[in-house]
């Protein structure tokens, strides 16, 4: 077993989960202020997507209508896609992606139709490695 030390770090608030889950990866543990080591299970792959654009859309302040009208579709596609009864199409996970500051990955269930979608140039030409896994192998996690 390696050696591990303790420390305290201060970020924003909306990175936590994503701290958390690479300290977690990484093999280290998440303790409160009281010591008490946090248990935080994955969220189910799936919950993920409509968990995710759910927080991420009230991080904004918005409303599911507002954010319906912004990119262009009716309030119960939202509804639906934080419900996980609709699968975002990768073209709606772009525009959620740039309204919501995000990626367009947190908005899509990995299927033959979102892995082609990911695995192809984004619009400035460049491949697009946005999902968590790649971010983790890039790092060398």
């Amino acid at each position: 077993m390696s050696q591990q030390t303790h420390t305290h770090i201060s970020i924003p608030a909306d990175c936590l989960p994503l701290v958390t889950e690479l300290v977690i990866r990484l093999g280290g543990q998440v303790m409160d202020e009281a010591s008490d080591v946090l248990t935080i299970p994955p969220i189910p792959e799936s919950e993920r997507v409509g968990r995710m654009l759910k927080r991420l859309r009230r991080r904004a302040g918005m409303t599911q209508k507002a954010l319906a009208d912004t990119i262009g579709l009716p309030q119960s596609h939202i509804s639906e896609f934080e419900k996980n009864r609709r699968a975002v199409p990768y073209k709606h996970a772009q525009k959620l992606a740039k309204v919501l500051h995000s990626i367009p990955s947190h908005f899509m269930t990995p299927n033959a139709e979102t892995i082609a979608a990911m695995n192809g140039a984004g619009e400035d030409g460049r491949q697009i490695y946005d999902t968590p896994k790649t971010m983790y192998k890039d790092l060398g996690i």
